[in-house]
């Protein structure tokens, strides 16, 4: 059995955690700025902002303030619970609002940050449990369970690892999707193209990973077929 030091415990048990509490987070969000079904949107014009703090963590939020018309009714300082630096007044935007109370708005932004949030910490969960499976079934075989597999992952200069595979698509699919979502939202159009870039690439590097497997699978049975006929 090989030893396993307690810094990679630790960093496993470090990664389950962060990848928990950003789904945990997420889900929160997503509930907390939760829409009606029949939820709609309007364009809204910043008129300027104001900066609260809280008397219980003593920590100051900046709110935008706007007016936006549904139907005949003028709504005036509403107060928007997000804050862009690139904003100012004057600026138009685009608000969601729910129907049977108009003054509960939000942007694009907060409806999609608690879905960003779960894909964020679902690559952190993925791969910590993944090496930990990994590890306790490493370490449950013989040396010479470890070399039969070791000879089985090789055809030819072909070689892979399941790991090749879990860690890119795990990573790789989130941050696409993470990428697409800033590309749909206003404002965010080169974070979006460099998350779908990257995501892109680390997806690539997946795939190719699965078509290798497959490849030497093929491989293998093929051998062992051979060797049976002989």
């Amino acid at each position: 059995m090989e030893p396993v030091s307690n810094v990679g415990r630790f960093g496993r048990l470090l990664m389950f955690v962060v990848g928990i509490l950003l789904i945990a987070a997420g889900t929160y969000f997503i509930i907390e700025q939760a829409l009606p079904d029949d939820g709609r949107q309007t364009t809204a014009v910043i008129v300027g902002f104001d900066e609260k703090k809280d008397t219980t963590t003593d920590i100051s939020r900046i709110y935008t303030l706007v007016d936006y018309d549904i139907g005949q009714k003028h709504y005036e300082n509403v107060a928007l619970g997000q804050y862009e630096k690139s904003w100012k007044t004057g600026d138009r935007i685009t608000i969601l609002y729910d129907p049977d109370h108009p003054d509960d708005i939000q942007t694009k932004t907060m409806t999609y940050g608690g879905f960003i949030l779960v894909l964020m910490g679902m690559p952190f969960v993925v791969v910590s449990i993944f090496t930990i499976i990994t590890i306790r079934r490493r370490a449950a075989k013989t040396p010479e369970e470890i070399a039969e597999d070791e000879e089985k992952t090789t055809a030819g200069k072909l070689k892979y690892k399941v790991s090749s595979i879990v860690i890119p698509l795990s990573t790789g699919i989130p941050i696409f999707t993470i990428g697409s979502i800033f590309l749909f939202l206003e404002n965010n159009s080169g974070i979006g193209m460099l998350c779908m870039l990257l995501g892109g690439i680390t997806i690539f590097v997946g795939l190719r990973s699965l078509v290798i497997y497959f490849i030497i699978k093929y491989r293998h049975h093929k051998d062992r077929s051979s060797e049976i006929s002989e």
